[in-house]
């Protein structure tokens, strides 16, 4: 039978191991205790560690959410304060075309004029406001400043930026709008049927215009030609200084040869007085009844000639001061082109007999800006239009402030909606992040008072262990004899 020794070499190496194993362990309660967390190292809880990194990521997550809802809804508060302001710079425009009749002097135009001048400036400042993501009315494109031009003399500034709504976009959530693009605040909003000012005989066509704003139509004669049987011509002055337009049959020239011999005789216009002539004239100014004119060239009038004399006026309709024009063909819808902006109107000629001008205008189609350039020009009175006219006109301009500002309030009551389902938004992924929290601290988190009587357990044994060891190895010759 082999016996085993229990030498002090062997009691001190058990010992010491034991000692060993009992301070690791206490070392790791420590630290739980220290740090608040029960998992130091992947080898404490495998799956308990993958557990709280898939919810360290959700709460991630949640936490982008947050600041992106956070940053729309600041983005729409700041919108809504621009468009309130704006809501009340049209207002006091209103105020303007409403008191505009009134003014009796030059000076007290001039003054609303320059405040309308100061109200569009403070409204396109309201368009192109930003932040520091960019600007709040260029939908998606935010680095592209949407009015760029706003003084532009034109009926309707050019929008530059995106026609796409900016939006909240996040995972697991339905996409939500949030600002407007300015094309959808600031640019026309119904086209109404053009009207045309003044005595005119130029009527509107059947077709739908595309021209905007203010217009002069300008009908133009461009050439008279006779019946070359009469002998009679165009004169000098003809392109320029007749006001005669129609096909044959619009008009009639009456020419009497008294001399027989073509030498000299009258002729009169659609019934005007007569106007004596002779060979020698070659640019015989005759004027009609209604004060319409031709000129003529009577070096060549047919010997003998007693009758009535045809004539073909042809003229053109021109949209933008003469730059580009269109020859009348006298139908009942015939397009007219503007070569500044490209619009279109549609106009009945069957009835032109003359030249003339027609103030033009295209309710509903002027922008923001536009409308109150129009109301400024209006009250300035530069198309030179009849009290009556001006004032009619000062009534449509009052109709498009009112649209604007009923459109205002709609857009601020849609983005009022969309600032308060972002607080809500956020109110409610604020509760998930913290409801994750939560799960993540139960994962990962020590239970503090298990922990400390866990360590205090921990230390009494390693206390009761170092006192056993330290009897074990106090040896006298006594005790080595017994």
């Amino acid at each position: 039978m082999a016996f085993f020794r229990v030498t002090q070499n062997l009691v001190a190496n058990v010992s010491r191991a034991n000692i060993a194993r009992q301070t690791a362990k206490l070392f790791d309660v420590q630290q739980q205790v220290s740090t608040g967390l029960r998992i130091q190292r992947p080898s404490d809880d495998p799956a308990g560690l993958r557990r709280s990194l898939i919810q360290e990521d959700r709460i991630a997550r949640l936490e982008s959410h947050t600041n992106s809802i956070q940053h729309v809804s600041s983005r729409l508060n700041n919108a809504f304060v621009q468009l309130s302001q704006v809501n009340d710079l049209v207002v006091r425009a209103r105020d303007i075309a409403l008191s505009a009749p009134q003014t009796t002097t030059q000076t007290e135009r001039d003054v609303l004029a320059r405040e309308l001048d100061g109200l569009i400036e403070e409204i396109a400042s309201a368009a192109n406001a930003s932040d520091e993501a960019g600007y709040l009315f260029s939908g998606a494109a935010a680095h592209t400043m949407p009015f760029p031009d706003v003084n532009n003399s034109a009926s309707r500034t050019v929008y530059q930026g995106s026609d796409h709504t900016t939006g909240v976009y996040l995972t697991g959530e339905a996409d939500r709008s949030s600002l407007i693009p300015g094309n959808e605040i600031f640019q026309p909003l119904n086209r109404q049927p053009k009207v045309i000012i003044g005595g005119t005989e130029v009527r509107s066509g059947r077709s739908v215009d595309t021209a905007t704003g203010t217009k002069t139509l300008s009908v133009l004669h461009t050439a008279t030609t006779y019946d070359v049987a009469s002998g009679v011509t165009a004169g000098t002055s003809s392109v320029d200084g007749d006001t005669i337009i129609g096909p044959v049959g619009a008009h009639t020239l009456t020419l009497k040869d008294t001399s027989g011999t073509g030498a000299a005789g009258t002729v009169s216009l659609n019934g005007g007085p007569p106007v004596d002539f002779t060979s020698s004239d070659t640019n015989l100014k005759v004027t009609g009844r209604n004060g319409e004119v031709a000129y003529l060239d009577l070096t060549t009038v047919t010997a003998g000639f007693d009758g009535s004399v045809d004539i073909t006026a042809d003229g053109a309709l021109s949209l933008d001061g003469g730059s580009s024009t269109v020859p009348i063909d006298f139908t009942d819808n015939q397009a007219v082109t503007d070569s500044t902006d490209g619009g279109i109107g549609w106009f009945d000629t069957t009835g032109v007999s003359h030249t003339q001008t027609a103030q033009l205008e295209f309710p509903g189609t002027n922008d923001l800006f536009g409308a109150l350039r129009a109301l400024r020009d209006d009250i300035l009175n530069n198309r030179d239009l009849s009290t009556s006219e001006l004032n009619d006109s000062l009534n449509r301009r009052l109709g498009e402030l009112d649209a604007y500002n009923d459109h205002l309030l709609d857009i601020i009551g849609i983005e009022s909606v969309r600032s308060e389902q972002m607080q809500r938004l956020e109110q409610r992924t604020t509760d998930l992040k913290l409801e994750k929290e939560t799960e993540h601290s139960d994962t990962v988190s020590v239970d503090i008072t298990a922990a400390v009587l866990r360590l205090q357990e921990m230390y009494n044994l390693q206390q009761f262990t170092m006192s056993s060891v330290s009897r074990l190895v106090d040896t006298n010759l006594l005790n080595y004899l017994r």
